[in-house]
């Protein structure tokens, strides 16, 4: 026995040098394989139905949304509330839009985020913008918990320095968004995971719900469910663009009557980021006050942008920019 035991020590104790020694290495498996898992837009085709609730001014109000994929030149996205609806119809760098309103109410796009991914631009922590970028640098990993879930969390660096975490179920594998949203009950789709519960939550309130009663790999679904609706309008665009970056934002001044008053609030504002970089039509979608809305309209109007783009193509891209008012 006492010549087994150095022979055993010498075959355990490797392994567990090579795990701590090569985190690196470890953390860029563990994002690429939580990456692969995550991307339902790499099935062939798939069907997705849900039931979806937004808050509407304090009371819930529930409506339905459709998935249909026959990949990125072949969608078709619903969704239907009472007194609101948005279809949209992608196909070959061209996305067909026919909706209610001549602008996007900030409920929709709350939804929009709380789904993950989209046409437009969504607010970091969806599931297009938690994928590890091209010039972006794994550094460290560690565990946490986030939302009751056990979570391992890589750290990684990008360009000037900036650093933010992708973080993955350890039971699972799934990619965990963090704040502000709350997603559950993972399952298995195909080859992929995807959480058929979402939501976006604002101070500890659920904003917008998604409860995904279907979601299934399918054969290629007929071409005439890909037909555009009737007057809806056409633009340059595709699923899940390359968000546009922030190169230039001016800060708002901050109105002396609310200052005195100590007003603070959020002034969200529907925009267009265009292929020059500038925002156009803007125009608030939820204010408070008019020295608030008049202020972030100024402000806004200056920012400037990388814009978005589709397979390396620049495009107009319709979004909600919110801005914060909140005294020292």
């Amino acid at each position: 026995m006492t010549r087994c035991l150095p022979l055993l020590l010498l075959v355990f104790i490797p392994p567990v040098f090579l795990m701590a020694s090569d985190g690196t290495r470890d953390g860029k498996s563990l994002i690429e394989g939580a990456e692969a898992r995550a991307n339902i837009f790499g099935l062939p085709s798939f069907q997705m139905a849900a039931s979806v609730r937004i808050d509407n001014k304090g009371s819930a109000l529930e409506g339905s949304y459709l998935l249909l994929w026959n990949g990125p030149e072949q969608w078709r996205e619903e969704i239907r509330f009472p007194g609101y609806s948005e279809v949209q119809v992608g196909g070959k760098g061209i996305v067909f839009i026919q909706r209610t309103t001549d602008f996007i109410p900030l409920a929709i796009y709350q939804l929009h985020s709380a789904l993950g991914y989209g046409s437009g631009i969504l607010p970091p922590g969806s599931f297009s913008h938690l994928i590890r970028g091209p010039d972006e640098t794994v550094k460290k990993i560690h565990s946490r918990k986030i939302n009751a879930v056990k979570a391992d969390c890589v750290e990684v660096a990008g360009p000037e320095n900036h650093t933010r975490e992708i973080c993955v179920d350890i039971a699972t594998g799934a990619l965990v968004r963090q704040n502000p949203f709350v997603d559950g009950e993972v399952t298995p789709v195909s080859t992929k995971l995807f959480p058929h519960f979402l939501s976006y939550m604002e101070e500890g309130k659920s904003i917008a719900e998604v409860h995904i009663t279907d979601l299934r790999a399918t054969e290629p679904l007929p071409s005439a469910s890909f037909d555009p609706p009737r007057g809806a309008v056409s633009k340059p665009g595709c699923m899940n663009p390359n968000p546009p970056r922030l190169v230039r934002k001016v800060q708002p001044r901050y109105p002396e009557p609310e200052r005195q008053s100590h007003l603070e609030g959020t002034v969200a504002i529907d925009t267009t980021i265009g292929k020059d970089g500038n925002t156009h039509n803007l125009r608030v979608v939820s204010g408070t006050t008019s020295g608030f809305n008049n202020a972030s309209l100024e402000a806004t109007r200056l920012w400037h942008y990388e814009p978005a783009t589709c397979d390396g193509v620049a495009i107009d891209l319709e979004t909600i920019l919110t801005v914060n008012y909140h005294l020292q």
